[in-house]
């Protein structure tokens, strides 16, 4: 969120008056740094404001929260057919990258946000609110883990595309 190339999308989509949604997902942290140490300002989202992008700041480890947010922005930037930008709050439990351990924030820190683990929550909620059986819930998720143990096989199984195919659908 602090290097040009976010601004000069943020302009150029305002200027063209582009149908575009920016998702800015906040997880609180870059390669080492907070981002209240890192970023001036109160929220991410309102650095499009000056570009006349209108937006919202949202919780993204609730799906419900997110699924909302989405359909608002979807019909906002159909009816003005401008770009609109929704900063999600997140979280990451590991490091920034395999070389960072994270070692900038502490275990009860990590432990508290785990707490609040969107996944969990979804499940719970499936549970509780909607009467959805957890046996019924095993068993979607079983069959989850299967087609995605059947995709990475078919990828690692299937040749490689010829090399003509590295110029498909790209414009110069």
């Amino acid at each position: 969120m602090s290097n040009g190339q976010v601004f000069e999308a943020f302009n150029l989509a305002s200027l063209w008056e582009l149908p575009v949604l920016f998702i800015i997902e906040n997880n609180k942290y870059g390669m080492g740094t907070a981002v209240n140490r890192s970023a001036a300002g109160n929220e991410l989202f309102e650095r499009a404001t000056v570009f006349g992008i209108k937006g919202e700041k949202i919780n993204g480890m609730n799906f419900f929260d997110v699924s909302e947010a989405a359909i608002r922005a979807r019909e906002y930037i159909y009816e003005n057919s401008k770009p609109y930008v929704i900063e999600m709050d997140t979280y990451r439990y590991r490091g920034h990258s395999m070389s960072d351990p994270a070692t900038y924030r502490s275990k009860d820190e990590v432990n508290d946000m785990k707490s609040n683990d969107p996944l969990l929550n979804m499940k719970k909620a499936l549970i509780d609110d909607y009467k959805i059986d957890e046996d019924k819930l095993s068993k979607i998720e079983s069959d989850i883990k299967k087609q995605i143990k059947d995709v990475e096989k078919f990828s690692l199984e299937s040749p490689l595309p010829e090399l003509e195919e590295l110029f498909t659908e790209v414009y110069l």
